[in-house]
């Protein structure tokens, strides 16, 4: 990945760091140097870039150009993996400690580590939930028991199946189950000594420590009530819970309990949904279940809110109320407003309230009045303080993407901050002059450093990878402002339930030695993949170039423009029967003998919706079939013009011009119905192939490829088959404009029922970033958004790699230890479909050691156990198989690869 922001230079800053008299290799350094380097990063030259910027490095100006090249490149700021899987990670009040939770939902342990040095483990805590103190020297978690209940609500959610409103309701029924199994528990850290302590029969979650050190507030409910809870607090010394709140008197659900700095307010939301559903209802929650999201970012030094990625806890739990509660006199008072959030003293509120058509944005002083900031009709959300109170920070949508905006505490002098085309969200200072902001969609959020002095932002976080994207998800800054803590898919996958966290130091800023070595890195990887692709593509080069020559912007648009004069194109909307006619008819016109899959479905108009397929059928190897896919129905509100117009219009152009060029296997083109009510066209067409006993070795999905940010033409190939990537990364680079990034992701998109049903054997492209469009599922998802050259060179992409899979050898199957004696291991492996297969090649070892066999077995001599053996075919055209099957050597005999 990497698109970077750049810090910009003007020209007399760039050549006061750059030293005129250095010499690179006899020439003189000067701002050409930088700026040819960043040319060929911006243009996806990746090994000229990388190689540039290394003899910078090594020029006598190296140390005035360390931080640009960091951030150009990855990381300016050293960043600390704490564990590979965790969730919820937050910070003590004196931040001297860091709380994560980690392991299975039935199964979780918080783990406490010291926030400096090695990371000591202070302890593991057999639960969720758990809260600091105000002194830092004791706990409080809710305790999960061994539970059988527990374990099988796990269990359907960990089911893949579960898509959708499926996984909510599972993940609901989990979060009931914790709160009613869960114990309160008090662990002091200096002793690891626990006391239970009493909440009754009540469901309990949504822990929060008074100013005392002693007094614990929960949000508690009966089992089975639907209309009411309330704030209880509980101390070690109590017999039982006492109500803070009065559930009869104060109407509806509460959640979110925060005692304000100084301990005087407790401010709680008001949610439209109850938190605590009975599992049949669909709602909501996170990882965590029961615990919710507090912790996901903030800082409770100066008593910022708990948020999460969607801009504030109005947006996250639908509260259009919350209530202040003076805990001095015991009076509540109820506001309509969202996203409230404590001044760092403790003493005023910021809200967002919404009166008709008009938002506000308001202060209010603890006992005082209201008072508005800004009264506007464009969208508000997620204020904070800045620590000394002068001034907020807030989110506004003033046209149809998020920016931030700073404005007084007296509601003058309100200033822009950003302008980025995607959306900038959850902001929060960490210092007066200092504060954090998000970019993206949830699914891909970037984390972003704002110094307001100098009108500069820096990336926070980075995998220091070319390619592979590091979507976030969670994020909190120490009391004194120096550490953040990010949970992300730092690798890139985003299909395995573990996500990383990570300590980033912003007082500690990467080496010069420490880059080089990053960007030799990478150069190495880069070199590595360009020559893969060059040798993968070599024998069939020369007919690929021939074929993405012929694919036309023109048609592209034309494609499009009719699809999108159908307006909504959803499976309720008279739009979608127009688009299947229009699909039908065009691959009819290519010469395709198109057909419908069609299935019932009530909210169709005459209902029945359908897909439309087209088959390219193989010349060599006609029963093994390549799937290549889009979706072309859209959300209800609106035409769909990237999601996914632009995937359907590039898939109608590669059926085009591959018409004329059948391949060696067969390929068929699927436009799929139904993916935004529940990926329904994709599983029927599974569900049809499977029934008819297809063979299918490969499958393309494309979806939301239109959209650009900037002037550059990048997209990120969505994957699960490590092989697929790399071709599709070889097909851009080789044959098209395109730049590709790469995430291991396709839940929730219609390659789900294909790896469910077929494995590990997908691939595809999406937007870059992952959903970046801000008109994602909104009526100004139009066309006008659209680059419809983007479109075409993933057309390109998709023709090219589709080339190199129908003509080479697909994945083996069957590859097993069929003896073993010592250590002369022979494999066994299924003969390869294809016809014109020649042999295999087998590869294992480090450095690998590679021999070519002609039937499918081999027998290996001097191999030590644990070596991983992989083994592709390879044809008469010398093309080799697409990706590797593999078997570690200490498999008992007679198992198979996966």
């Amino acid at each position: 990945m990497i698109r970077r922001l750049t810090i910009i230079f003007t020209l007399g800053l760039l050549l006061s760091i750059l030293n005129p008299a250095a010499g690179i290799k006899g020439r003189q350094v000067g701002a050409e140097d930088l700026r040819a380097a960043n040319d060929a990063w911006f243009e996806g030259n990746y090994i000229v870039a990388l190689r540039g910027y290394l003899r910078l490095l090594q020029s006598p100006a190296a140390d005035g150009l360390v931080e640009s090249i960091a951030q150009q490149t990855g990381e300016l700021f050293v960043t600390e993996e704490l564990t590979a899987d965790g969730r919820v990670p937050r910070f003590s009040p004196a931040g001297d400690l860091i709380a994560y939770e980690t392991g299975a939902s039935s199964a979780v342990i918080t783990r406490i580590v010291s926030a400096i040095g090695e990371h000591k483990l202070i302890a593991e805590l057999p639960g969720i939930g758990a809260v600091f103190a105000p002194s830092g020297k004791q706990v409080a978690y809710l305790k999960l028991p061994a539970n059988e209940e527990l374990k099988k609500a796990q269990a359907a959610l960990d089911n893949p199946a579960a898509e959708g409103f499926a996984r909510i309701a599972a993940q609901q029924a989990f979060n009931y189950l914790q709160a009613k199994y869960a114990v309160l528990v008090l662990r002091d850290l200096q002793t690891q000594q626990e006391r239970v302590l009493p909440t009754g029969n009540l469901l309990k979650s949504n822990l929060a420590f008074g100013a005392d050190d002693q007094t614990l507030y929960f949000m508690g409910a009966s089992e089975g009530e639907t209309a009411r809870n309330d704030i209880y607090t509980v101390t070690a010394n109590a017999a039982q819970p006492a109500a803070v709140t009065d559930g009869a008197q104060t109407e509806g659900f509460k959640t979110a309990p925060q005692i304000a700095p100084g301990g005087k307010t407790l401010m709680y939301l008001i949610p439209n949904a109850n938190p605590f559903s009975p599992p049949r209802n669909p709602g909501g929650g996170g990882q965590s279940g029961a615990t919710g999201n507090a912790a996901q970012a903030g800082n409770p030094a100066q008593g910022q809110r708990g948020q999460g990625a969607a801009g504030g806890p109005g947006g996250q739990t639908g509260a259009t109320r919350f209530g202040i509660f003076d805990l001095s006199n015991r009076k509540s008072s109820i506001i309509n407003g969202s996203a409230p959030v404590f001044s760092a003293d403790g003493a005023a509120v910021a809200y967002v309230a919404r009166t008709g058509s008009e938002n506000s944005l308001i202060s209010l002083t603890i006992g005082g009045e209201p008072l508005t900031l800004i009264k506007t009709a464009e969208r508000l959300d997620a204020p904070a303080f800045a620590p000394d109170g002068r001034r907020l920070v807030y989110q506004k949508m003033a046209r149809e993407d998020w920016d931030l905006y700073l404005i007084g505490r007296d509601g003058k002098d309100e200033q822009r901050l950003t302008r980025e085309i995607q959306h900038d969200v959850s902001p929060r200072f960490i210092s007066n002059s200092r504060l954090i902001g998000l970019i993206g969609e949830p699914r891909h959020r970037r984390s972003y450093l704002y110094e307001l002095g100098s009108n500069t932002r820096i990336q926070l976080f980075h995998n220091n990878t070319v390619r592979t994207i590091s979507p976030e998800y969670a994020w909190q800054v120490s009391p004194d402002g120096s550490l953040v803590l990010v949970q992300s898919d730092r690798d890139g996958d985003t299909v395995s339930p573990e996500r990383g966290v990570y300590l980033v130091h912003l007082n500690r800023k990467v080496t010069k030695d420490q880059l080089i070595a990053r960007l030799e890195k990478n150069l190495a990887s880069e070199t590595a993949l360009q020559n893969l692709g060059q040798r993968t593509f070599a024998p069939i080069a020369a007919d690929v170039r021939s074929v993405v020559a012929q694919s036309s912007t023109n048609r592209i648009f034309e494609y499009e423009k009719t699809l999108f004069d159908f307006d909504s194109k959803h499976i309720s909307r008279p739009g979608n029967r127009q688009a299947a006619e229009y699909l039908f008819t065009t691959y009819k016109s290519f010469g395709y003998e198109p057909e419908y899959q069609c299935f019932d479905n009530r909210t169709a108009p005459g209902g029945k919706t359908c897909n439309v397929i087209a088959r390219l059928k193989g010349t060599e190897n006609p029963d093994l079939v390549y799937v290549v896919g889009s979706h072309y129905d859209s959300v209800p509100v609106g035409p769909g013009a990237d999601d996914d117009t632009s995937g359907t219009a590039a898939l109608l152009e590669a059926a085009r011009v591959l018409s004329g060029h059948p391949q060696p296997a067969t390929i068929i083109f699927a436009s799929f119905t139904g993916e935004e009510a529940g990926l329904l066209g994709s599983r029927e067409f599974v569900r049809l192939a499977q029934a008819s006993k297809l063979k299918i070795v490969g499958v393309l999905n494309n979806d939301m490829i239109g959209w650009a940010n900037d002037n550059r033409l990048d997209n990120t190939i969505r994957y699960s088959n490590d092989g697929i990537r790399d071709i599709q990364h070889a097909a851009a680079s080789l044959f098209t404009r395109l730049i590709t990034y790469d995430s291991r992701y396709h839940r929730g998109t219609d390659a789900t029922a294909f790896f469910e049903a077929y494995g590990d054997i997908v691939g595809g492209i999406g937007s870059y970033p992952v959903l970046g469009n801000p008109h994602y599922h909104q009526p100004s998802d139009l066309l006008e958004a659209i680059n419809h050259q983007l479109i075409t060179e993933t057309s390109r992409t998709t023709v090219a790699t589709l080339m190199l899979l129908a003509s080479s050898p697909s994945r083996l199957q069957g590859l097993k230890i069929a003896g073993y004696d010592g250590n002369r291991p022979e494999l066994t492996w299924a003969p390869a479909p294809e016809k014109n297969v020649t042999g295999y090649l087998v590869s294992y070892g480090e450095p690998a050691r590679q021999l070519k066999v002609t039937s499918p077995r081999v027998t290996l001599n001097g191999v030590a156990p644990n070596t991983i053996v992989r083994i592709k075919a390879v044809n008469s055209r010398g093309l080799t198989g697409w990706d590797w099957v593999r078997i570690p050597l200490k498999i008992p005999t007679g198992a198979t690869a996966k």
